[in-house]
Parts: C-alpha cells; sequence; structure tokens
C-alpha cells in the first residue's frame, strides 16, 4: 500500500510531465498551472522531490524560484482572469493593471461591448486592449495637464497674476486723493471687498497664515 509521500510524489510527476518548461518560460502559463504551482509551495508537496523550493523550481520546473514567486503572485493579485488574457492576447501585467477596471468576469469590456476572453477572440482581444490603454495614456496626460505640470508653469502662472493684480492696484490708485462723498466711498469698498472675495485664493490664504 502506498503511503502518502507516495502518492504526492507521483502527482508531481505527473503534472510536471504533462508541463514543458519551455512552456512556463514562453509565459503560456495558465490559471490552473498557477495554481498547481501555488499550492505545491503552499503544503510543501514539493518536499518528496527535493529540500527546498529554489531547487525543486530549478531542477523540475525548469525556472528560477524568483519565476514561480511572480506566477503566484500574479495569480493572488489578479486571479486567473489574467492569465486566461494572457494566454491569449500576450498582455504584461503592467499593461493588465492598466485595463483591469475592464475586466468583467470572464470578458472585457470594450465600447460598449463584452468581448469573451477566449482563444477565438486573440484578435479582437488584442484590438481592445490596446484602444483601453490608448485611452488611459490620454487620459493621464489630460490629468497632468490640468493638475499642473512642473513647477516652473505654476511659477508663470503666479508670475502673470502677480502683473494683473499690479496692473488693478494701479488703476484703483487713480481715484486716491479726490474728493469722494459718503457713497462713493462706500461704492469703492463694496467693489474692493467684492472681487476679493470672489478670489479662490483668499480662503487658501487665511488657512495657511491662520495661527
Amino acid at each position: 500500500m502506498r503511503d502518502k509521500k507516495t502518492d504526492e510524489a507521483i502527482d508531481l510527476g505527473k503534472w510536471i510531465g504533462r508541463r514543458q518548461a519551455f512552456a512556463l518560460v514562453a509565459g503560456r502559463c495558465s490559471a490552473a498551472d498557477a495554481g498547481c504551482i501555488r499550492k505545491m509551495r503552499l503544503e510543501k508537496t514539493y518536499l518528496t522531490l527535493e529540500r527546498s523550493w529554489e531547487r525543486f523550481c530549478r531542477q523540475h520546473l525548469g525556472v528560477s524560484r524568483a519565476w514561480a514567486d511572480r506566477i503566484i503572485g500574479y495569480l493572488e493579485e489578479f486571479g486567473p482572469t489574467y492569465f486566461m488574457l494572457a494566454q491569449a492576447t500576450d498582455i504584461t501585467p503592467g499593461e493588465y493593471r492598466r485595463i483591469q477596471g475592464s475586466v468583467h468576469g470572464q470578458a472585457l469590456l470594450h465600447a460598449g461591448e463584452e468581448i469573451p476572453i477566449e482563444a477565438e477572440n486573440a484578435g479582437r482581444l488584442a484590438v481592445a486592449i490596446e484602444e483601453l490603454r490608448r485611452g488611459r495614456k490620454a487620459d493621464n496626460r489630460d490629468s497632468s495637464a490640468q493638475a499642473g505640470t512642473t513647477p516652473e508653469d505654476l511659477n508663470r502662472v503666479l508670475d502673470q497674476l502677480e502683473r494683473t493684480l499690479a496692473a488693478a492696484v494701479t488703476e484703483t490708485g487713480r481715484v486716491h486723493g479726490l474728493r469722494l462723498d459718503v457713497p462713493q466711498i462706500e461704492r469703492l469698498q463694496s467693489i474692493v471687498l467684492a472681487q476679493l472675495q470672489r478670489m479662490p485664493m483668499v480662503q487658501l490664504m487665511r488657512i495657511v497664515v491662520r495661527p
């Protein structure tokens, strides 16, 4: 009667025999393969063949320990769908992160259409991924432009603001020394206060100078 370790060794041997190392290295690792690698590390069944996980990966999987751990990490971060999409389109983990929000179940949402993540849809999936990537890049560029950009750009904005305010002060200086009656003085005060209150930066300045 075979013991548990013997059965585990046989199971490992069968799996290793079905999965050639070159297929794993080529990035064609399936979700099932990744799940098996994760289970072997988690349950330490590799100890029936080798004393260490590192040696098992090198001798029996034909890959480095770092590569195997990375595959397990992708499975835990993305789930099985990433491997399905990677087998169909060769998408990289970085690209998948950028378009992950468009993945729903086992389909890729693009232009209002759900494209099933299957081998026969490889061409459509590849086109959709490229368009989604371009869309994300455009959004990022727009956000960067609105956000402002570099310190030099911000300094230029402040320079322009300073010139505009200086011109406004010069304009109000024309009434200095004039004999204004009470209603006119009140109107001048009202104009100045109203414009100051309209400035969004006044609120920020109050926060900054608050003791």
